[in-house]
């Protein structure tokens, strides 16, 4: 959805400029529209107002005339109707030229972006006979603007007006770059110092944004104290308590202190995008690895692992070689490390043997080596519990680590959080507030479907509203309580609509498991194929699910699971059961 300014039109604004307002709503996501831009007097004129500045960032700017009459002609002296004072040709070459001199004139480096017009007729048909003053791609009447099938298709044609008006133009050249969103930022601001002030929803989605990384600083100040003063810490904290990004600050900081850190993890996905948030870290950190547990230990010690390692080689072998290979004094010279920062810890801790083998990289080990571990030890436990609590035993006997308990919710809203615990089932309090204020029951909801091809229907209609309440599709993310094969969003249905597995980067829509995006986080969830009949079906999966949303949640559930998930909201059932 682009970016409107002001994002609303006033109800004196006439039809045909709302049909290409409306038009323009619907366009890419990296779009920058001004509507009524009023220009400061050029060269002792008249003050000019353009209808619509359109910013492209792949192609130029373009200056927009919208006249909205069921009529329009021209005798060859006047214009009809009377209103029609001059050309409406002339008012949009004029406009793109007073536009273009007042940007050149104060901000200079903008010199290069072609500027260009182009005049709609959205109620009028004009037939254009052949001349010297006007070209074909500059008029849009009402015929070709009603053969659209789609806003899409409208602002395609656009920017093929756009690159044929530069490419027929001497004046004018082709971006070589796209303009960058700093360079966008730049312009609007030259343009509309001063702004409407009704906040569109792109802006009230960074405006939430920011109350979240205030939240998220008070939260962590405790916790650098905490590591400061005590060579091992553990923290426990419930999802949605700021964990990771803790964990990652804490890492840097110790890596800029000049210790050689390791800040891991065991989900894939979770240390791939760790990896990518701290590479961004400047000036670089050579002293500072990450990424998974596994990833890391093969790749420092050389081991291979097999294009498809079945549960004996995680389970037997590789340890087996990473402790044969470690324990040769050269090479745990070489790779091991002098601090360790373990996030989503309960998922190392809960596989013996991987834990073990990793205390072999840290100097110093478990009673001396100096760590900071993060985990739900309690609520997002997808290995052996009885093994993890065995861990902990050991760890709190020969270790004697200090602790830390993070309790306050700092990113759901409380309907999202408490409606995550509820269906989850869990006896003892989970949060014991939520920093978070607003939300609402606009951000939750749960539609059942009686057949694929219904949820898939009500996936499709989903997607469509939150687009249209100015979510960017790489903002939605769609998790399946299924496996990743059976997943709805591979269906035939979705095909081309820009929805891609959670490994693929990119600005799409992206779809995973529930357990794969544990540890991660997006604006928008929707929870899918939500089936109580599954045999592995655990409850927690609403409590991972539903928790990595920091705005909406929307579940799709099979129509029989509907009076159990009732009873479960009402807490009139079977909360004590962990399965079904």
């Amino acid at each position: 959805m682009a970016r409107l300014i002001p994002s609303f039109i006033d109800e004196q604004t006439p039809p045909g400029e709302r049909e290409v307002f409306n038009m323009l709503t619907h366009g890419p996501d990296n779009w920058v529209i001004m509507h009524s831009l009023d220009l400061a007097p050029w060269n002792r004129r008249k003050r000019t107002e353009i209808d619509f500045v359109a910013i492209v960032p792949d192609c130029g700017i373009l200056c927009i005339e919208v006249k909205s009459h069921l009529s329009i002609t021209f005798d060859g002296s006047n214009w009809s109707p009377p209103e029609i004072k001059r050309s409406p040709f002339k008012q949009a070459s004029d406009g793109r030229h007073i536009f273009y001199r007042n940007l050149r004139e104060l901000a200079p480096q903008f010199r290069s972006v072609p500027v260009v017009h182009l005049c709609i007729f959205p109620s009028a048909s004009f037939y254009l006979t052949p001349n010297l003053s006007l070209q074909p791609w500059e008029l849009m009447d009402s015929r070709v603007f009603r053969s659209f099938r789609n806003q899409s298709d409208f602002c395609q044609d656009l920017e093929q007006r756009i690159l044929k008006s530069i490419d027929e133009d001497c004046n004018l050249k082709r971006l070589t770059t796209p303009l960058s969103d700093k360079a966008i930022k730049t312009i609007v601001d030259y343009c509309v110092p001063v702004q409407k002030r009704r906040p569109d929803a792109r802006e009230e989605i960074a405006q939430r944004e920011q109350e979240i990384e205030r939240i998220l600083r008070d939260q962590q100040k405790p916790v650098f104290q905490l590591a400061e003063n005590n060579d091992r810490i553990i923290v426990f904290g419930a999802a949605g308590t700021g964990k990771s990004l803790i964990a990652m600050e804490l890492a840097r900081r110790k890596a800029e202190s000049g210790l050689r850190v390791a800040l891991l993890c065991f989900n894939r996905l979770f240390g791939e995008w760790v990896k990518e948030k701290m590479s961004q870290i400047e000036p670089e950190l050579p002293n500072l690895v990450v990424g998974t547990v596994i990833q890391v230990m093969a790749e420092m010690t050389g081991t291979v692992i097999p294009e498809t390692p079945d549960k004996i080689f995680w389970n037997d072998i590789l340890p087996a070689q990473l402790e044969e290979k470690i324990t040769d004094p050269e090479l745990h010279a070489i790779v091991s490390f002098d601090y360790l920062v373990l996030d989503e810890a309960q998922d190392i801790l809960s596989r013996p043997a991987v834990w073990e083998c990793l205390l072999q990289f840290l100097e110093g080990g478990l009673r001396v080596g100096r760590y900071a571990l993060f985990g739900d030890f309690e609520h997002q436990v997808f290995g052996e519990r009885d093994l993890l609590i065995q861990s902990l035993n050991t760890l709190n006997l020969e270790a004697q680590p200090a602790r830390w308990m993070l309790t306050e919710n700092c990113r759901n809203y409380s309907i999202v959080g408490g409606t995550a615990v509820l269906l989850s089932g869990f006896e003892k309090k989970v949060y014991s507030g939520y920093m978070r204020s607003g939300g609402g029951v606009a951000n939750y909801s749960i539609s059942y479907y009686t057949s694929e091809v219904e949820q898939s229907h009500q996936l499709a209609a989903a997607l469509k509203a939150f687009k249209e309440q100015g979510y960017r599709p790489e903002e939605i993310t769609i998790l399946s309580f299924s496996s990743i094969e059976n997943c709805i969003a591979k269906s035939p249905i979705f095909k081309g609509q820009h929805l891609q597995p959670a490994r693929h980067s990119g600005r799409f829509t992206h779809y995973s498991t529930v357990h794969s995006f544990k540890g991660l986080e997006n604006k928008v969830i929707i929870l899918t194929d939500v089936s109580l009949g599954e045999a592995d079906f655990h409850r927690d999966l609403f409590y991972t699910g539903m928790t990595r949303a920091t705005e909406s949640v929307r579940v799709l559930c099979d129509n029989q699971c509907q009076k159990t998930l009732f009873s479960w909201l009402t807490k009139k059932g079977a909360i004590h059961e962990r399965e079904i």
